[in-house]
Parts: C-alpha cells; structure tokens; sequence
C-alpha cells in the first residue's frame, strides 16, 4: 500500500474497533459527505457569514479529524477561530483548502482499497 500524506488509516481503523468493513463503510460515508459539506463551507465563506462559516466548518473539521487528517484539521480549526472573531478567510484560502480536500478524497479512496490494517 502506498504511503498516505494527508489522512492516517489506522486511526480510522481503530476508531473502527480493527473492523475493515465497518473502516471501509466510515470511509465511504466521509465520501458521500464531504461535498455537501465542503459546499456549505464554500457558501459561508463566499456570504461572509461567520456563524455559518463556524458551523460548516466545525461540521467538517469532525469529519477529517476522524480520517487523520492533522492539516486539513488546523486549517478548519483556524477558520473557526476566524469566525468566532468575526473575521473572513484571506481570499483563496477555500482553493487551498478544497486542493487538501481532494488530496484527502484520493487517499480515503485508496485506503478503502487497499488498507488491511497493517503498517506499510
């Protein structure tokens, strides 16, 4: 299996309780999810309403924090501390973000393919 960058399989795994079809269906969940949140997140932002953009992304950040995803996490963390100050992201800041984003979806992706829970 290849090495994951952006998300840590086996703590998914063990939040899983080391049960890959329950690890597999987590992961499709995050897959079937993530859009729509990512899309609220992306129409909070673009509205500059800081209660939907703490919302949205406190609802995303769950998400990645469950996968792993340790700077996916810090980026939505730091919005919501943005928000709660009544502040906007710096513009592109959502670009960079969904990049991360798509980075994380190709490695879930592949952990659900691949990952037997054994270290690489």
């Amino acid at each position: 299996m290849q090495t994951c960058r952006h998300i840590d399989p086996a703590l998914l795994l063990h939040a899983a309780c080391h049960d890959l079809p329950l690890f597999r269906s987590l992961c499709q969940t995050y897959l079937d999810t993530a859009p729509a949140q990512a899309a609220q997140l992306a129409l909070a932002i673009r509205n500059g309403t800081p209660q939907a953009m703490l919302h949205a992304s406190h609802g995303l950040r769950g998400s990645v924090a469950l996968l792993g995803a340790t700077a996916l996490v810090r980026r939505l963390a730091a919005l919501e501390a943005l928000a709660r100050q009544q502040h906007r992201p710096e513009p592109g800041w959502f670009d960079e973000t969904a990049l991360l984003l798509a980075e994380v979806e190709t490695e879930v992706r592949r952990s659900m393919a691949e990952y037997q829970g054994v270290p690489a």
